[in-house]
């Protein structure tokens, strides 16, 4: 992987606090915008579109150090679980394609389409329903240092693909998981009881 031929952080995964890249994991606080510091983006959204209105009930980022710290403490019974359910009902086969640079440039033109992040998040990669037509989504990404990694991640999960990932879990990973979100996320409580219990998706 060569990091400048990645993708900048499109806005869609900025902080929305300060309107600009996430600079500090949620966990070690560790600087994010070191290159040789990979992490996740997961943004839970509340939408409402009768009314074109978005509200943000929580985000973050978390290096690789932290996320497989955090892992590790959900139950193995979990943790394959949710490995079946995405093997089984992740849409990879509609998942656009991004190239890096080949060095060529004539091959370069065909082969490299510009990095184009609503392409990625247009419908939930499980059950494929549009994102202006869900209540609750969540945005997901893999970065590392100002860029994005555009493999498995971004992608979007519905509401709806929560539920089902939500009933995987068994009641020692929901107790971690609820003592996370109280610990670490803030905000209306009205907005934040919709995600508690919500599995962490990076």
């Amino acid at each position: 992987m060569n990091y400048e031929e990645l993708p900048d952080i499109p806005k869609e995964f900025f902080n929305s606090e300060t309107g600009s890249p996430f600079s500090n994991c949620l966990v070690c606080e560790c600087d994010l915008k070191e290159e040789a510091v990979p992490y996740s983006i997961e943004r839970a959204i509340r939408h409402y579109p009768e009314m074109e209105l978005k509200s943000v009930v929580f985000e973050y980022a978390m290096c690789a150090k932290c996320m497989a710290q955090m892992e590790s403490e959900l139950s193995s019974e979990t943790k394959m679980a949710i490995m079946k359910y995405f093997a089984e009902n992740f849409n990879y086969q509609n998942r656009p394609q991004w190239l890096a640079h080949s060095g060529d440039k004539e091959s370069e033109a065909l082969a490299k389409p510009e990095f184009d992040i609503n392409d990625w998040i247009a419908r939930c990669s499980v059950k494929e329903l549009p994102r202006e037509e869900l209540y609750e989504y969540t945005l997901c990404a893999r970065c590392i240092g100002d860029k994005i990694i555009p493999e498995v991640a971004p992608y979007m999960i519905s509401g709806q693909a929560q539920d089902d990932l939500i009933e995987l879990f068994s009641n020692k990973s929901l107790g971690f998981l609820d003592g996370f979100t109280d610990k670490y996320f803030t905000g209306p409580p009205e907005l934040k009881e919709l995600f508690k219990g919500r599995p962490i998706l990076v």
